[in-house]
């Protein structure tokens, strides 16, 4: 994480649907699905400038360099979707300011942000047999990336707004693999206490909405709960 400026106090949030955040406190179950699971298509499926491959004018001929730039390209581009789209994949944000993109995107509105930090997210799991990563998404264009092993750390530059932080749960500790057997999502364990440190409710919740759960939250699970500060017109 060092290398990438992030150490265990790094603070982060995480963006989610209300029901699932009540279910979360309610049952200390935190959710994780495959990559490949993901709703938006752009984040499960392979970027579209890693399905291209070299190509030339009709009658043209590649050289011998273009054909091994394109050979090893294919071979990054099935390995990029063997380990990426069948891994367990959290993503969380290093914005601690509001970021209305973020309220806004997937087209729900009734949802809250969770503000942790990577060293509690982390502790906050219980058990698992699971080695987790924690990287710093990269937002540089996907070439520059493409024979690199960091490759599952890169995504195109139209989602910088996110300043994401991914963690992945792989079965080695030496290095990032799928662990096929599983199911697509798991639920982990997890002191919610130790894992949400503030809740803030979405500017779209009205205030009547928003005093009743503030007080159901603060008393029952004593998390210091808050609204947006985001202006909606």
């Amino acid at each position: 994480m060092e290398d990438v400026g992030l150490d265990e106090d790094t603070k982060i949030c995480q963006y989610l649907n209300l029901d699932y955040l009540l279910a979360l406190l309610k049952t200390g179950k935190y959710y994780v699905n495959k990559k490949q699971m993901f709703t938006d298509k752009r984040e499960s499926s392979l970027p579209l400038k890693l399905i291209f491959s070299e190509f030339t004018i009709p009658g043209g001929k590649l050289s011998p360099a273009q054909e091994e730039k394109s050979k090893k390209r294919k071979e990054s581009v099935h390995q990029f979707n063997k380990v990426s789209s069948y891994l367990l994949t959290s993503c969380w944000t290093e914005q601690n300011s509001e970021n209305v993109l973020m309220w806004e995107r997937g087209g729900e509105r009734h949802k809250a942000c969770i503000k942790s930090t990577v060293g509690k997210f982390v502790s906050a799991i219980s058990e698992t047999e699971l080695t987790i990563w924690c990287g710093k998404i990269m937002y540089d264009p996907i070439f520059s990336a493409l024979m690199s092993d960091d490759i599952l750390w890169y995504k195109q530059s139209y989602f910088s707004d996110e300043r994401e932080i991914r963690f992945y749960f792989s079965k080695y500790l030496d290095q990032i693999t799928p662990d096929d057997d599983q199911l697509n999502h798991k639920k982990f364990s997890v002191d919610t206490s130790t894992l949400i440190q503030e809740i803030i409710l979405s500017p779209y919740i009205n205030d009547s909405t928003y005093e009743e759960l503030k007080e159901t939250i603060e008393d029952k699970y004593k998390i210091h709960t808050t609204k947006s500060k985001i202006e909606i017109s």
